[in-house]
């Protein structure tokens, strides 16, 4: 069986994974990884540290703990066991989170028709028609990566979505893999897009034999 490598994407400026439990498996003598608090607090200092040339204002380095506190705790729930990774290119700036898993294959369902479908690329709820373009990935090959514009059951505000879906297939093996974003601000997901796509483009499979050494350097 082979295993969702997002080890790259860890060291991926300007990304922050956000751990799925606490302590952080592994990492049980890691300061920053006890708590949500502990780890907001560490990447809060750090990204002002980033930015050395802007001294954050009084309460600023508070400020951002908080709302990544608020993230840590919030952000997994909403796609329960997908690895959670916060786009976070200012300390001022808004995270947006990206959610990344395996999804099992359907029995007889084809890739073109799963990924499709993984990606919202016929969504009859789209405000519309959703965009839909081809990408390819070093590791997974051609995939799909659908934009589309949709409104909120809650809110009934106009969200935008991103989702990148691909098929990996490997002797008996299949999975395929999606990455899923979504922000009320389309500016916000705009801005960020290039930076999406690199960051899905690390996003690899890998045999089950490394995963005891997945976190290493």
């Amino acid at each position: 069986m082979s295993w969702l490598n997002v080890k790259h994407a860890m060291n991926l400026s300007p990304w922050i994974r956000i751990p799925l439990m606490w302590p952080e498996p592994g990492l049980e003598d890691v300061a920053e990884a006890q708590t949500p608090e502990s780890w907001a607090r560490y990447f809060a200092e750090g990204l002002w540290e980033d930015f050395a040339s802007e001294k954050p204002a009084a309460g600023e380095v508070d400020l951002l703990t908080d709302i990544l506190t608020m993230y840590a705790v919030r952000a997994p729930a909403a796609f329960p066991d997908f690895e959670v990774f916060l786009h976070l290119p200012h300390p001022r700036e808004i995270p947006l989170p990206a959610y990344v898993d395996l999804v099992e294959i359907e029995e007889g369902e084809d890739r073109e028709t799963a990924l499709r479908a993984l990606t919202h690329a016929d969504a009859s709820y789209s405000i519309e028609p959703p965009i839909v373009e081809a990408i390819t990935s070093p590791y997974l090959g051609s995939g799909l990566r659908v934009l589309r514009y949709y409104q909120d059951e809650d809110s009934n505000e106009v969200h935008v979505g991103l989702r990148y879906a691909w098929r990996y297939e490997k002797g008996t093996e299949a999975a395929d893999i999606l990455i899923i974003l979504a922000d009320p601000d389309a500016g916000r997901i705009l801005r960020a897009i290039d930076d999406v796509d690199e960051f899905a483009r690390t996003v690899r499979i890998s045999p089950d034999e490394e995963a005891d050494a997945w976190q290493s350097p």
